[in-house]
């Protein structure tokens, strides 16, 4: 995989997070970074589909929030390996606002919340300081060039740990893109430097240089009671969410009397699984996964019920048998490294524990007997499913 080289050094920013972060201010420049998405998310990951406002014929990946956006990227050696981009509500309308429910962020909604989006980094860069270099010089931007107290993204699950760690919070139900796949809404509070010096984000010392406030926080509670704080256990509650795995997904005893994804675990196995995830609410009807879908996490029902269609299903017919709490779904894919092979699709308001695939897969070099538990419990769920002729 290759990048488009700049063959004039631009300037970078006033930043006192990384010397390596530029905006970008020319045209060069921002080819250079649809040239990089295009790399990524059409070359890379397969999405020609899902982005029908891909340019094949110039290799770019651009679209009609670009025009108003901020884009800072990271240069190497003359090269850009890493962008992103930041909006200004008060510079334009967003997608989708509606299902963020940005207008109980008044009144610091529309002209101080943002969006953050088109986060990308080259493959041999994943995993290093360049990511946090991004995010940091974003995130310092905002809060003191542009005043910004709210910040929003469009979350993949998958994604939900990275942005967690950085300080965002899951705050309302996810939804279904109409570009692309099942995301979550997740809002940053610029202002917040308790949590965020609580869960140690690297943006804390950065807001820590401002004037200390509640205020924003304040706003997102009184607003979304149910905010997570960026912790696994969600709206939910500690107590009640321990309640769930232990009387309706663990207990012998419990309504749910079959094998799930948690049987014969100790309950320090189960903190640990569990401590790999985050809770995610779904509204009746939402469609959480779509066949041919990317991403390999799994997802456990917590509360609820869902449906599925599966690739030798009639388009348009469903699956008779729902699935509900206790069940899992997501782990063909999983397992297999592919693409999602069945549409499920809520049928009530439902809580999920989204897992994440990478930790799942680090699971087997820091605790190989959960490791080993984890997959013969997916394993006899798979082999059941294909005993019942349940294809999905």
């Amino acid at each position: 995989m290759t990048v488009l080289a700049l063959k004039e050094a631009p300037a970078r920013i006033s930043s006192g997070t990384s010397k390596n972060v530029r905006l970008a201010t020319t045209l060069a420049e921002k080819e250079a970074i649809y040239r990089l998405r295009y790399q990524v998310y059409i070359e890379e990951m397969g999405g020609g589909v899902r982005h029908s406002e891909a340019d094949p014929a110039k290799r770019q990946l651009r679209d009609e929030l670009d025009e108003k956006a901020l884009h800072f990227y990271v240069c190497q050696q003359g090269e850009v390996v890493a962008c992103v981009r930041h909006n200004l509500r008060r510079d334009g309308p967003f997608e989708c606002e509606d299902s963020f429910a940005m207008q109980r962020f008044a009144p610091a909604y529309p002209n101080q919340v943002s969006m953050t989006s088109r986060l990308v980094v080259h493959p041999k860069l994943r995993g290093t300081h360049v990511l946090k270099e991004l995010a940091c010089t974003g995130f310092e931007y905002g809060i003191q060039k542009t005043d910004m107290r709210f910040d929003f993204i469009d979350c993949h699950p998958r994604l939900i740990p990275l942005y967690s760690r950085l300080g965002y919070r899951i705050y309302d139900p996810g939804f279904r893109h109409p570009k692309y796949v099942y995301v979550v809404p997740m809002v940053l509070v610029f202002h917040d430097v308790d949590y965020l010096e609580r869960i140690k984000s690297p943006f804390a010392p950065i807001a820590a240089q401002r004037p200390r406030s509640t205020q924003d926080r304040d706003l997102l509670l009184s607003q979304f009671p149910d905010a997570t704080h960026g912790e696994l256990m969600s709206e939910l509650g500690e107590s009640e969410f321990w309640r769930l795995l232990r009387t309706r997904l663990v207990d012998p005893t419990a309504t749910v009397g079959r094998l799930c994804l948690f049987s014969n675990l100790a309950e320090d196995q189960l903190k640990l699984l569990t401590s790999l995830g985050n809770v995610v609410r779904c509204r009746a009807g939402d469609p959480v996964l779509m066949r041919g879908d990317p991403g390999r996490e799994i997802f456990v029902i917590l509360d609820g019920s869902f449906r599925v269609r599966a690739d030798d299903v009639r388009e348009g017919s469903w699956q008779a048998k729902s699935l509900i709490a206790g069940d899992i779904f997501g782990e063909i894919a999983f397992l297999t490294n592919g693409l999602r092979s069945a549409a499920v699709v809520a049928t009530e308001d439902s809580s999920l524990l989204i897992l994440n695939a990478r930790a799942l897969d680090h699971l087997i070099a820091i605790d190989p007997t959960l490791a080993a538990k984890i997959f013969r419990n997916m394993g006899a769920i798979v082999a059941t499913r294909m005993r019942d002729s349940l294809h999905f």
